[in-house]
């Protein structure tokens, strides 16, 4: 008997053993009336991306010179002659008023810019921020002369502008390149790399007579070799303002004597040109330096 009353109350004690197991079971995020834990996204800081800098347009180089004034176009434009020939200028800032001041033939000093036309990029505007007349009035030789200048030439077949320094002769100024050097108590341009190749220029006096002159010429080229005598058409596709342009080729060397006259003085050029390696690069310099010329 003592054994069938023991049955339920075991029964009893196993019932609250496994319900004590099943409470102790549950972890602490699990347990009723607590929200599970929810892990937050972690934010990163995103650096902001510089802004590229937008592109900066290339300084307009400034070119300086001097020209004869012709005459104004319109309100916004007028025609000066350069070494280029009849040259027309946008008035830029600054000098609008400035054909007010000046005469037909007036020797002006100038500056400008050259900006390509939109559409068409061969064709470029020139606008002036500079232009006045120089100090001694038309065709004067006393004009103030920047000290260097832009100056187109041709070379193996390209057109280039390159950058010539003023130097100063007897009673004479021209801008020379950087390849040469110039020795103004002789008045001979030379070239750097090979002294051989140079320009010897001699002032005349205002009363030189050009036939004289050529005779002297062609005495002193007969010892180099048969002297040629070049045409007009040839003269001015090398220098402007040539009178007389005699040539000799002998061994290795050519040997030119030129008369050159600018506004009314003239010079006599002698050139030494020999066959040697930098004779390409010679003539269309010297040619340039000499065509700048300008009586002092």
């Amino acid at each position: 008997m003592r054994s069938q009353r023991s049955l339920p109350a075991a029964a009893a004690v196993a019932v609250l053993m496994l319900a004590i197991t099943a409470c102790g079971g549950r972890s602490p995020a699990e347990a009723p009336g607590e929200p599970s834990a929810t892990v937050a996204p972690v934010q990163t800081e995103t650096a902001a991306a510089s802004p590229t800098p937008a592109p900066t347009a290339e300084p307009e180089q400034a070119i300086q010179g001097t020209g004869t004034y012709i005459g104004q176009i319109d309100n916004h434009s007028v025609e000066i002659e350069t070494e280029e020939g009849p040259t027309a200028f946008e008035l830029g800032a600054g000098t609008e008023d400035a054909p007010a001041a000046l005469e037909m033939d007036d020797t002006v000093i100038i500056e400008y810019v050259e900006k390509p036309v939109e559409g068409d990029p061969a064709v470029v505007q020139r606008v002036l921020s500079r232009l006045e007349k120089a100090a001694g009035g038309a065709g004067s030789s006393e004009a103030e002369l920047p000290a260097t200048k832009v100056i187109k030439l041709t070379l193996e077949g390209m057109e280039e502008e390159k950058t010539a320094s003023l130097a100063e002769g007897d009673g004479y100024s021209l801008y020379v390149f950087d390849i040469f050097t110039f020795d103004q108590a002789a008045g001979r341009l030379a070239m750097k790399v090979d002294p051989g190749y140079y320009a010897d220029i001699t002032k005349l006096p205002s009363d030189f007579n050009l036939d004289a002159l050529e005779e002297e010429g062609r005495e002193a080229l007969s010892a180099v070799g048969e002297v040629t005598k070049l045409s007009q058409e040839e003269q001015d596709r090398r220098m402007s303002g040539v009178r007389l342009y005699l040539t000799a080729m002998g061994s290795g060397l050519t040997d030119q004597y030129i008369v050159k006259e600018v506004d009314g003085q003239g010079y006599i050029i002698r050139m030494n040109i020999p066959q040697r390696e930098a004779s390409e690069g010679f003539g269309p310099h010297v040619y340039a330096s000499l065509d700048s010329l300008v009586n002092r």
